[in-house]
């Protein structure tokens, strides 16, 4: 019985492992079509300006895929590391002076993201505090640099950024951006996927129902 049960855990463990499978969910917006450049000359130093041929790019990937039908769900808990850039700033997980204020999802029968509400914030200083310059990506809809922070809140962040002569933005959203690289779910009920165990999952599987043949076996002859 002992070598049952510890065959059992063995595949109880496979399972889980081939169940928990990390999400890494891509987003390509269009490029922007009519960016404001800061007025020169540049008051504040950091000045940048997008162009028409920047875009945002990037992805965050989560332990478990999104759950289907979500409705403008917070999913700042289930995000382990996400990079993005706006074609000026790069924002990733890596980089102390980034961090996700929110981020909201919403997603199709299939766990496909449809729409978001995120926003990620990257302080040029190392000091957080009012009046000091920060950049600002807001998934899918405007990416703004060197922005001054009005009002912080805890823990060190701008809740509330302006923009002033020093400040450059832009603007641009797309239906559809996001993508996956988790295989394709078929609707309909025509095709149900089984997740496989793989080669040490099935062994394992074959070695419990051996062992349990055994252990019937040498009850009947008790």
């Amino acid at each position: 019985m002992k070598i049952i049960h510890l065959l059992m855990a063995c595949l109880l463990a496979v399972l889980l492992q081939t169940n928990a499978v990390a999400a890494t969910y891509t987003f390509v917006g269009p490029t922007y079509p009519n960016p404001m450049p800061y007025t020169a000359p540049c008051a504040i130093p950091g000045c940048a300006n997008f162009t028409m041929a920047m875009q945002q790019t990037g992805s965050f990937t989560t332990a478990l895929p999104l759950p289907p039908n979500l409705n403008l769900a917070f999913i700042e808990g289930l995000i382990q590391t996400y990079s993005f850039n706006d074609g000026i700033i790069q924002y990733s997980s890596a980089d102390a002076q980034s961090k996700v204020l929110f981020a909201q999802v919403s997603t199709d029968a299939a766990g496909n993201i449809i729409s978001e509400n995120i926003d990620i914030q990257r302080w040029q200083t190392a000091n957080h505090s009012v009046n000091d310059r920060l950049d600002t990506l807001s998934i899918n809809l405007g990416s703004f640099h060197n922005m001054y922070c009005q009002n912080i809140g805890a823990p060190d962040n701008c809740v509330l950024a302006n923009n002033d002569a020093s400040s450059s933005f832009a603007f641009a959203h797309s239906n559809n951006a996001w993508t996956t690289n988790l295989a394709p779910v078929i609707l309909g009920g025509a095709v149900t996927s089984v997740p496989t165990f793989g080669e040490w999952g099935s062994l394992i599987l074959s070695l419990l129902m051996v062992t349990a043949g055994w252990g019937m076996a040498g009850r009947r002859r008790g």
